[in-house]
């Protein structure tokens, strides 16, 4: 049985949206070794929840688990460039799984420093199609789904419609194909979202 581990480590070198609190691990203890964090709640790989635009939803709390947890279809997008409209999503099979994951060839971008504003994302009629489709589950190769100076109309598409979105994933080594999600975020008492490790393992052979 195969598993591929999807996120990214957290530590200070990571890179982090614009204006997000950084990350800082200070050591802090004296008899026991203990660090010190520090980081915002869409670090790294996270989800977002309706909260996160001020919409009412579960928190990161009270997300029942079979939402994050179950079958998941990754589609290999990285072979088309631009922008991940309707038309190219078309192209992909039906999501009856209900989770998707966008392999786009973003997560190269983690092995540079600093942030990339030059990512593959979404648009809005790509968001409408995935929508349509009764998806639950949106997953993204770096840290979010919609272009770096948009004005979150992609995000909301989504997550009015109850699709948690989990951003911030490391797809490059993992083939396009069916596979099973185990996603669980930090159980925070907060709204917009949270850190989580994100793994999947195959249900098929490549």
């Amino acid at each position: 049985m195969r598993f591929y581990d999807i996120s990214v480590a957290l530590s200070e070198d990571l890179p982090g949206f614009p204006g997000d609190p950084p990350v800082l691990l200070q050591p802090a203890g004296q008899a026991f070794a203990l660090t010190e964090l520090s980081l915002g709640s869409h670090s790294g790989t996270h989800m977002d929840l309706p909260g996160h635009l001020g919409l009412p939803g579960e928190t990161a709390a009270t997300l029942p688990p079979e939402r994050l947890i179950g079958p998941c279809r990754v589609w290999d997008l990285s072979p088309w460039p631009g922008p991940i409209d309707a038309g190219l999503l078309s192209r992909c099979p039906l999501p009856e799984e209900g989770r998707v994951l966008l392999r786009t060839g973003n997560s190269r971008l983690w092995r540079r420093s600093g942030f990339c504003s030059e990512y593959r994302s979404l648009t809005a009629d790509g968001a409408e199609w995935l929508v349509a489709q009764g998806l639950q589950l949106l997953g993204m190769d770096y840290l979010s789904v919609e272009k770096a100076d948009g004005d979150g109309s992609v995000h909301r598409l989504l997550l009015e419609a109850g699709i948690v979105v989990l951003e911030g994933l490391d797809l490059d080594r993992v083939p396009e194909g069916r596979y099973e999600l185990i996603c669980l975020p930090l159980k925070l008492a907060v709204a917009d979202g949270a850190p989580c490790r994100a793994v999947l393992r195959c249900l098929e052979i490549p």
